[in-house]
């Protein structure tokens, strides 16, 4: 039985030189990775959308989509996944030994900054219809600004149960959206920074007035908003009973750079830790028929508004699925009970790397660069699940994967984020490491990263599942 807290390395002499010393063949495949990194995201421009995905690919490498109301019976070689709200994710294989070698998670989370409509969403002013919407997490503003936009998220539908309705994942993929920049012309200090104000700035343009109420003023005035939906459902706009619905950007994630050393794309954070656990874990699951334990994939939703719901990392929704898992396989409570102890996490979100126009903001000995691997975070406040113990095991899947490592802590004089590992280990007491990708621009309407660090972390992470 593999050692989770002393994994042997594979290759002892991996050095943070690794990255400037990849074969031909892992060069390709590190492409590939990125490549499939970029189509997924065009996949998902919502949580709602990601797990969509995420559940294709699951279904297609053999998981079982398991019913949250369904009696679990499952035995060593099992796989199958769960989902919470449309939006959150929880899949598993079952190891060998299950009851007495803990879980191994990998946990991300599935949301990003957007605009999110308003209920009320037609706002008409000088001939234009725009839309309302409120700031969803904490997104760039400014980046949200002269480009084409689309919408994407879930629309309810009227069902014969009132207390099911129907729902339906919406992705409008058309430029339908644009937030122009008042001219420099009009406000001349706009370079020198200027303010932006959520409730009067941030309504994007929909259409131009005449096309979309009636002529005929004496008539009740269509809403247009509610009339593109329908069209897009093939639905009778009545039928429409509520949505939850994001702007995204519309160019399509690319590679960038003279030699491609970079990828630019909206939802990096974090949809790319998502896809690297998703990989990792079905791949893991072919390849390591020995593994022991309980290998999972947590994707849990909210995390940029405080992960306070139902399908986030603070809902008792995750420790009620480790312990159906437990129950399915013959255990007790003790048996989940004791399980923390031989357990360990890895909560993935991106990190932080230096900016080479703001070396200052970087922290002067934590310098994380991309394509330099995976990061982890540190934080004497805990915003950051990291200690010294959850921080060696990983340095020792990293080198026994042959990647190189990073670490990254904040500026002291600097408050910084966090993310779902400090939330995710108060309710499961077990040894957790708060890693990620490092990337430029985060919270961007497009963020940029390094086109070998996904591979990067892929690798660790299907190691850590083969153990």
């Amino acid at each position: 039985m593999s050692d989770l807290h002393n994994p042997t390395p594979s290759n002892p002499s991996a050095t943070l030189s690794a990255s400037h010393s990849l074969s031909s063949e892992a060069k390709a495949q590190a492409r590939k990775s990125c490549e499939d990194l970029l189509a997924f995201l065009q996949q998902a421009p919502t949580a709602w959308q990601a797990v969509a995905a995420a559940s294709k690919r699951l279904d297609q490498a053999a998981f079982t989509q398991h019913d949250p109301g369904e009696h679990l019976r499952l035995q060593p070689g099992d796989k199958g996944y769960l989902v919470q709200n449309s939006s959150a994710l929880l899949a598993f294989r079952i190891g060998q030994n299950p009851l007495t070698s803990g879980f191994r998670i990998f946990g991300a989370h599935s949301d990003s900054p957007a605009l999110k409509v308003k209920p009320q969403a037609v706002a008409p002013s000088e001939g234009v219809i725009r839309l309302a919407v409120e700031v969803y997490g904490g997104p760039l503003l400014n980046t949200w600004f002269d480009r084409p936009l689309s919408l994407a998220g879930r629309v309810t539908l009227k069902s014969d149960n009132p207390l099911q309705p129907q729902e339906r994942l919406l992705d409008l993929k058309d430029p339908l959206l644009i937030l122009p920049n008042l001219a420099i012309h009009m406000e001349n200090k706009s370079n020198d920074g200027q303010k932006i104000e959520r409730q009067k700035d941030i309504l994007p343009f929909l259409c131009l007035e005449d096309g979309g109420l009636t002529v005929d003023k004496q008539a009740q005035p269509r809403d247009i908003f509610k009339d593109l939906l329908a069209d897009r459902l093939a639905c009778q706009p009545e039928d429409i009973l509520d949505y939850e619905l994001l702007t995204y950007p519309v160019e399509p994630p690319c590679f960038c750079g003279l030699n491609d050393d970079f990828i630019s794309s909206g939802r990096l954070d974090n949809l790319s830790m998502f896809k690297a656990g998703l990989d990792a874990l079905i791949t893991a699951s072919d390849q390591a028929p020995e593994a022991q334990g309980i290998q999972v994939l947590l994707v849990t939703d909210n995390e940029e508004v405080g992960s306070r719901t139902k399908q986030g990392a603070a809902s008792l929704w995750v420790r009620d699925c480790l312990e159906r898992l437990v129950l399915a396989l013959g255990g007790d409570r003790q048996d989940f009970l004791q399980a923390f102890p031989r357990s360990f996490m890895i909560s993935a979100d991106l990190a932080h790397a230096v900016h080479p126009n703001y070396p200052e903001k970087a922290d002067p000995g934590h310098r994380p660069k991309v394509n330099g691997g995976p990061v982890i975070k540190m934080a004497a406040s805990q915003s950051y699940a990291s200690d010294a113990k959850s921080a060696a095991v990983f340095r020792q899947l990293a080198q026994a994967a042959g990647v190189p490592c990073q670490t990254f802590i904040n500026r002291s004089d600097m408050r910084g984020g966090s993310t779902i590992g400090p939330i995710s280990s108060t309710l499961l007491p077990m040894s957790t490491v708060d890693v990620g990708n490092p990337i430029w621009g985060m919270h961007s309407c497009r963020e940029t990263g390094g086109s070998l660090d996904p591979y990067y972390m892929t690798q660790v992470i299907q190691h850590f599942f083969s153990l």
